[in-house]
This record gives C-alpha cells, structure tokens and sequence, in this order.
C-alpha cells in the first residue's frame, strides 16, 4: 500500500538526536538556600512543591515501573527510551551541569504494588517520579506523587482522564485513547472499510476509550459495527477460537477487525485469525507496534495489520523512509541494551522527555509547581521523530501516525494525521 498523508506531516528531523537538549530545571551549585538540605523541600522562592535543585552533584529521577507481570513489556520499554534521553542530556552536561541521577523500583504490574515503590521512590530522594503508562495501574502511584508535591509523569498512557484524576503536577505523555480512536476510526472509512468487528478486552480503560471514540467517529460517517466480542488477553487468554468462529460465521464479512488487547496476546489473535484462513485486515494501536510482531504471527500471516501510534519508530535502519533521528535513537538503543526496542512506549517516552525537556530549562522552573506551568505553555515542541502539539488537561496532543505491516510484512508508515 503507498504511504499517504493527511493534514500537515510529521517534521523529519534529521542529524545528531538533540544531543545538546538539556532537562535543565535549576543550576548546580546555584542558590545556597536551595541547595541546603537533602534537596527535597519546597525551594522557598519557587511556586511551591518538590525542589527541583541541584542536590550532591545529581537531579534525582525515580522511576517506579512494572520489571515484571503483563505490563512490564510496555514499561521496560518506556524505562529504556527514558533512559536513552537521561544518557544524552547527562553526555552534554547533564541539567545545567548537574547530572541525572535514576532510582527504581518494580512495581509488579500492581497498582497497590505501584503506589508503595512511588512512596519509596520519593523516601529515597526521587525529585521526579515516572510511573507506569497505563491509567489503570499507574494512578496509585500518581496520586502519590501528587500528594508529596512531586512532579510526577506517565511518559506513554494515553488516558484522556488520568491527569485529571490525579492533580496538577501530573502529566501523562503518550497519543490519546481519544486521538487513537479517532485516527483508527478516520482510516477505516478512508479506506471504505465499512463493517468492523471488535474484539476488545475490557480489563483497561485504554482499550474502551478507544472503542468508544472509534464508534462514535465511524458511525457518525457511515460505518458499522457488525459485531463484538470480549476477549481477557490481560487474564493469559490465548485461545481464540471462539472469537473467530463468530466472525466467519458473519454474512457479508466484516471489511476490518479492531483489535483492543495487549502483546502478546493480540499477536496470537492474528496468528490464529490467519492459520483460519482470515486475511481481512485487523486494526488497532500501539500493542501492535513492535518487531516482535511478524516474529509471533510468522511471515505467512503478517501482512495487512494497521494501528495508531505516536511515532514510527519500527522500521529505523530498514526503511529507506525511515527518519534519521529514529534511526540514530534505534541504535543508541540496541547500543545500551541489547536488542531494538521491544515496544513503542521506548521511542515514545524518548520523545516525551525530551519535550518535556523544553519546558524544564527556563529560568524560572524551579519545583513541581512551576515546572507544570511551563509544561502546560508548550506548544508545537519539535523533537526527534515528531511533534507535540499542545497540552491538553494534563495529557499531550500529538500528531498521529498510521502505522503496520504491508502486503510483503514489510513495516511502513501509510498516513500521518494532524492533530487539528
């Protein structure tokens, strides 16, 4: 399939990835009254909440995340791309001359697991705390780092509502579940696929945040929703047959099936849909995008899959269209860690943080508080694969990719969507 565009593109950014950006938030050895202390009490001059100054020569980030259970796929990733920007900003001088400093803790992909690594986080001197990307598990931890007066960010969930039910020293990064919907939904009917099938597991709001912005949006134009079945890829099912014994029993067929579940299981989905002898094209989002992917399906049934996405990442160094500055973080990656990034939430957290960077460097961040003014300001920040447009309520708006795997499994990008 041609890769086309919609509205204004994302801007190819080419050369060094921003090796000069700094997460620059307050001079080391600056202000002697803020530099007093263990560096975690509320710098007297700023607009209140955890200082942000320079304390031993380090920022501390803490990071608590799944290292293990369902979710530690995507927040492993997100860690990693977090700390491909930590190494760069540190290369270059570190947040104006002062180095970052990351502490972590395994959250076991369990929310009340997630809140008790954040307290221990910040215990330990986190200045900053990431927490898991998904709104579901992450919102324990938030709370608490809203309640100690942290700045606390959750650098790949796409929630619509996480940030507003935690405060406003929270923000989470990652392309909206209404934006991913939206941009599914838009290119479903730009390709006259007008009878959907969803399969969907309803274990995360992410998945029925999608569902819902897809059905609005694809009814509202002419589209129609043949069917729905239930699937629980969060509780290990793996066997899909039931789900697609309804969708061949359908008559006429569904034109695509949307696909709301997480990996591996969604890729098992396609696997079992294709041993069945269903070539129709399946739709979904981010838990589709990965190499690891056509590994599971097999070369035989990878082909026509489509999802949304923040940045197209999953074809760096092979893609001939591939942007430079993906390809150089692909490398910088598979340098520091072993292996491509598994997952998008490494080039997605990579690309928050350096956004967030931006607003970080003024002059006048120096806490929680005005570190979130500044970040609420920005506006069309340009970093290394993408743009953010805007801040919304707490969560970022960026510019959406359509993303997969073409007629020869090949990974393309097919369409870029403008934000506005």
């Amino acid at each position: 399939m041609a890769k086309h565009r919609v509205g204004t593109s994302l801007r190819l950014l080419t050369g060094t990835v921003c090796v000069g950006l700094a997460l620059g938030v307050a001079a080391c050895g600056g202000d002697d009254e803020a530099d007093e202390g263990d560096g975690n009490q509320a710098a007297q001059s700023g607009g209140g909440g955890k200082s942000l100054a320079c304390t031993d020569g380090a920022i501390t980030v803490g990071i608590a995340k799944a290292q293990s259970g369902p979710a530690s796929f995507f927040d492993i990733a997100g860690t990693r791309g977090a700390k491909i920007a930590f190494d760069q900003i540190n290369a270059d001088g570190g947040i104006k001359g002062c180095q970052i400093k990351t502490i972590e803790g395994d959250t076991k992909s369990d929310p009340a697991v997630g809140a008790q690594v954040a307290r221990e986080m910040i215990e330990q001197g986190a200045q900053i705390l990431l927490v898991p990307d998904d709104f579901d598990l992450g919102i324990a931890a938030a709370r608490v780092g809203q309640e100690e007066g942290v700045l606390t960010l959750s650098t790949a969930a796409s929630s619509t509502e996480f940030a507003g039910a935690v405060g406003d020293t929270f923000f989470n990064s990652g392309p909206t579940t209404t934006q991913l919907g939206e941009a599914q939904a838009r290119y479903a009917l730009g390709q006259e696929w007008m009878r959907t099938y969803m399969v969907i597991d309803e274990g995360l709001a992410y998945f029925t945040e999608q569902d819902a912005t897809y059905r609005e949006v694809y009814e509202a134009d002419g589209g129609e929703m043949v069917g729905t079945d239930k699937v629980d890829s969060l509780g290990g099912q793996s066997d899909f047959a039931s789900t697609i014994s309804k969708i061949e029993r359908l008559d006429p067929p569904p034109d695509v099936i949307n696909v709301q579940m997480i990996f591996p299981n969604v890729g098992t989905f396609v696997k079992q849909l294709r041993a069945a002898g269903l070539d129709t094209p399946v739709l979904g989002n981010v838990t589709l995008q990965t190499r690891e992917l056509p590994k599971l399906v097999g070369s035989a049934g990878s082909h026509d899959v489509f999802y949304s996405a923040q940045v197209y990442f999953e074809g760096a160094n092979e893609d001939p269209d591939s942007d430079p500055a993906m390809d150089e973080f692909a490398t910088a990656y598979e340098a520091e860690f072993g292996n491509f990034p598994e997952q998008a939430n490494g080039p997605g957290s990579y690309q928050a943080l350096m956004a967030i960077n931006e607003a970080l460097q003024q002059e006048n961040v120096t806490d929680a508080v005005t570190a979130a003014e500044a970040i609420k300001a920005q506006t069309n920040v340009e970093v290394p694969g993408g743009t953010l447009v805007r801040w919304e309520d707490g969560h970022a708006i960026w510019n959406i990719t359509i993303d997969g795997l073409n007629d020869d499994g090949e990974f393309r990008q097919f369409e870029v969507i403008d934000a506005e």
